[in-house]
């Protein structure tokens, strides 16, 4: 065969093999194929393949075919293959690195368990031909093709049976993230363990049955534990958003029993009023009226404001969070502030549950760190043309440390609590665009977060 043929065919190989393990891995986090995304993995691949090519020929010279090491090989090869392609997914789809390269190990059974089960029965039952181009499409090309319609077939059921809505779910803790990945790792090397323990199988009906079901059980087993662990979070979400409605409905109870004690209050003293109006004393009236402007503020006026700028909140689970949390904050004596000036949109760029997360950390945060006597909470949300303005702004009962806020781990809240900052950073680095600043100023730990939004301010209803 010519040289120009033999490279023409590793070409087509590798490309069709790169294409599709890409398209799987972003299939199963629920994205499009995309080419500039593509061709950086291309590239990435290359390099890895490359590399462990010329270190693996540079450590055994004599001995490039034994199977220690092709399984060598592997061992370097794949995990750097899976962590390119987890990172690439990281970087251009904003998906976490844990999903994506968990995401590239299942493709990658799934591509070469296709791919090896047709070359080694194509290389097995195959006739020797004179021409070796025939023999080169049969034992080479064809398993090729078949892993990439396997690859769309596995991508078309995962669309249609909305595998990507769960696979989240799979890594909302340490441990869950851990077995997943672990079990990824595990069917990723299962054909370097099948290799290297029995090297003298040979290939038969049965033989591609067993692998072609094996797939078929780890794509229901992984959407069925998807879809589980999927439940459970609904479920616990939704325990959460009735608590928030329960410490809403608590809220306006305060403020109704607030009206009516006030009510009581005015009651008496318009009776005095009255007393005075009939005597004419305008100074009285005058103070009285001082006095009940400032006893209304203090009874009721910081309330029936937070409550305006809770229905300014359009999102509602956002609206049932805030309500929650002012009433905890009620609850510990703090005094807290609402601002929310300007309707905030329902549809933002940021998904409900992470803004719901990354608001809640923030608001925890302050919670925790205010100090015991006069602790003091402001909360503000400024709908914007192009984005929403937030800021979580409290005194502190010990200064923290702006560089430590940096490194992973660090709180303001104490050994062992360390997880909610890296969460929230974690979360917001999914979305581009959105910035977080943290500052001090005049005795206030200032977070704030602006994130992107479309569209144009809707106008007052008063407005001309």
């Amino acid at each position: 065969m010519s040289l120009t043929f033999r490279l023409s065919v590793i070409i087509f190989v590798f490309i069709l093999i790169g294409l599709g393990m890409f398209w799987l891995s972003v299939g199963i986090v629920g994205k499009k194929v995309k080419a500039v995304p593509f061709l950086i993995y291309a590239a990435c691949s290359s390099a890895a393949y490359l590399f462990t090519i010329y270190g693996v020929s540079w450590l055994f010279p004599e001995d490039l075919y034994s199977p220690v090491v092709s399984v060598l090989y592997s061992l370097i090869c794949y995990p750097i293959e899976a962590a390119a392609l987890g990172l690439v997914i990281r970087k251009c789809y904003g998906i976490p690195f844990c999903q994506g390269m968990t995401a590239a190990m299942l493709s990658h059974f799934i591509i070469y368990t296709a791919d090896d089960v047709v070359s080694q029965a194509a290389g097995t039952y195959s006739p020797l031909f004179d021409r070796m181009y025939i023999y080169t499409f049969i034992t080479i090309v064809l398993p090729k093709l078949w892993a990439f319609l396997t690859a769309f077939l596995a991508v078309y059921i995962l669309r249609k049976s909305g595998f990507y809505r769960y696979f989240e779910a799979l890594f909302s803790g340490r441990g869950r993230t851990a077995l997943i990945m672990g079990a990824s790792l595990f069917l990723m090397f299962i054909w370097t363990a099948i290799d290297w323990f029995f090297p003298e199988a040979e290939p038969n009906a049965l033989y591609a049955v067993f692998f072609f079901s094996l797939i078929a059980v780890v794509l229901l087993c992984v959407q069925f534990l998807a879809m589980y662990t999927a439940g459970q979070e609904k479920i616990r979400m939704q325990q959460e958003t009735i608590a928030q409605q329960q410490a809403h409905m608590e809220l306006l109870e305060e403020l109704q029993q607030e009206i009516r004690a006030f009510r009581h209050d005015v009651t008496n003293l318009f009776a005095g009023l009255s007393l005075q109006a009939q005597e004419g004393d305008l100074d009285g009236i005058q103070q009285f009226m001082k006095k009940t402007s400032s006893y209304f503020d203090e009874k009721l006026g910081n309330e029936i404001r937070q409550m305006d700028c809770l229905n300014n909140i359009n999102i509602y689970p956002v609206r049932s969070l805030l309500a929650t949390k002012l009433s905890l904050m009620r609850q510990k004596h703090i005094q807290s502030t609402l601002e929310v000036l300007y309707p905030v949109w329902e549809k933002q760029t940021v998904e409900t549950p992470d803004l719901l997360r990354g608001l809640g950390i923030l608001i925890d945060n302050a919670i925790e760190a205010v100090p015991e006597k006069n602790g003091q909470i402001r909360l503000v949300l400024l709908q914007e043309d192009k984005e929403l303005y937030i800021a979580v702004v409290n005194n502190y009962a010990a200064e923290p440390d702006l560089k430590a806020l940096a490194e992973k781990g660090y709180t303001t809240k104490g050994t062992g609590h360390g997880t909610g900052l890296s969460s929230y950073r974690r979360i917001m680095d999914r979305y581009p665009g959105c910035i977080a600043r943290t500052y001090l100023r005049d005795g206030f730990f200032v977070q704030e977060l602006r994130l992107p939004s479309g569209g144009r301010r809707p106008m007052p209803e008063n407005a001309a």
